[in-house]
């Protein structure tokens, strides 16, 4: 009864809801006036069917995280530039804190965990020109078979962006860099091979539910690596539409990929262009240093037809969204701040998605699960926000939660009601230019060294 009583202090300690602030960013936006009845209380505002629950600061540099069920308990891993949390948020409103792993890094900017909870990958390569990263620069695997004690097993010295696990227990380890690492024995990590057919790396890979990897390459890669890690079998390749969005790929989901069913050859509505389950892919682009978000220049996230991948049909882009570059005037929905209009991580659930927009907090869009368009239906727009991701953690009386990851704030918790109003054209629109004129630090820095590196 001590412990519990203590673990509930702790989390009163740690948990905070800002209080009312005016946004000065609001100031002379002409209709960003309009937002003020929605003001949370965290110096910015919300949408009327966005709650603002509460926020854990001290995740703050916060980057990137990983929801994980294990029995009937629901688990998020959480890194940022100080290391690894673990919280249980079975109950999202109430998240209580697991354990703590101190492991300063710069920078994991995907945290992998393996699906039963034991093991976490951690990679570096040294992006963010802080004094720690010469320390953590690699490719990490930790043991938290106990939450509250995790364990370093093992450490291979090869820089990655982020990684990948390629099978369910994370033995085998797919790195942005293009390398396959053998992790069966993680004392004695090894570098066997390459994923990538075509040479080089990309931003991020992802196993979906099937164990299918997704590479965010250019050109992008279906692979199935069940039989043999070690040498993944192509079974797709897509590239990007001039057309659509082909900006630097970033990150993907695959919804529903275990409802799949192939097409049969000569079957009704075998070429149609209709989407079938586990046939939608979503994905994101980073623009960074691009002060323009007009035409192509900007980066968003963008669908994909998968129907016949299992045949070799190469992977179709279908519709993108993306902020456009505005003016107080105008009948768009979007501006931008003064490093770009990228987008960043997201996740998609039931056909709602939550995604990080840097300066622009986390946007929520609905997806059509049969054409792949997209449309915003939502928004979490604090002042200071620096929002690198977003997931979906959980439903409760009826509404979803969504947990953000911010460079600036740390972890934020909101409640998102999916039968709310959705926002105004004008409500939208003011919600882009809240934050206009400002740029964070960290994510400036993060966001200038990641485009060098992607060149």
């Amino acid at each position: 009864m001590a412990v519990k009583f203590r673990i509930v202090a702790l989390l009163a300690a740690l948990f905070v809801v800002f209080p009312v602030a005016p946004s000065p960013a609001s100031a002379g936006l002409g209709d960003a006036s309009i937002l003020e009845s929605n003001d949370p209380g965290v110096g910015g505002f919300v949408s009327g069917n966005v709650e603002y629950v509460g926020t854990l600061p001290l995740d703050s540099p916060g980057v990137g995280g990983r929801v994980i069920k294990v029995g009937k308990q629901v688990r998020f891993y959480v890194t940022g530039l100080k290391g690894l949390s673990i919280y249980d948020i079975t109950y999202p409103a109430l998240p209580v804190p697991l354990g703590v792993f101190p492991f300063p890094h710069a920078q994991n900017e995907d945290v992998d965990v393996s699906d039963n909870g034991k093991r976490v990958v951690i990679s570096a390569d040294g992006a963010l020109l802080l004094p720690i990263m010469p320390l953590t620069e690699g490719v990490h695997v930790i043991d938290t078979s106990d939450p509250a004690s995790p364990v370093l097993l093992g450490s291979i010295d090869e820089p990655n962006h982020t990684s990948t696990c390629a099978d369910p227990k994370c033995k085998w380890i797919y790195g942005s860099s293009g390398s396959i690492y053998d992790a069966r024995k993680p004392a004695n990590i090894k570098n066997v091979g390459t994923w990538n057919p075509g040479g080089g790396g990309s931003h991020d890979l992802s196993r979906d539910p099937t164990g299918l990897v997704i590479s965010d390459s250019t050109p992008r890669y279906v692979l199935d690596p069940r039989k043999n890690p070690a040498k993944p079998k192509v079974l797709a390749v897509g590239n990007p539409d001039a057309k659509v969005d082909n900006n630097y790929q970033h990150n993907s989901e695959r919804p529903r990929a275990k409802a799949w069913k192939p097409r049969k050859r000569g079957s009704k509505g075998y070429k149609s262009s209709k989407l079938r389950p586990g046939e939608l892919l979503i994905a994101n682009t980073e623009t960074n240093l691009n002060p323009q978000c007009a035409d192509q220049g900007g980066g968003g996230i963008s669908t994909w037809s998968m129907a016949n991948f299992d045949k070799g049909k190469p992977l179709k882009q279908l519709h993108a969204f993306r902020p456009i570059n505005g003016d107080y005037n105008s009948t768009g929905d979007a501006a931008i701040n003064a490093l770009g209009c990228s987008g960043h991580w997201f996740t998609e659930q039931n056909n709602l998605i939550t995604a990080g927009w840097y300066e622009h907090g986390i946007r929520f869009l609905k997806v059509n699960p049969t054409n792949g368009k997209l449309s915003q239906v939502g928004f979490f727009q604090p002042v200071a926000t620096e929002a690198s991701a977003s997931y979906w953690v959980g439903k409760k009386d009826g509404a979803m939660y969504a947990y953000t990851v911010d460079y600036a704030r740390g972890i934020d918790i909101l409640r998102f009601d999916p039968k709310g109003e959705t926002p105004s054209s004008s409500e939208f629109r003011a919600s882009w230019l809240a934050n206009l004129d400002r740029t964070g630090q960290l994510s400036e820095r993060e966001r200038y060294i990641c485009r060098i590196a992607a060149n």
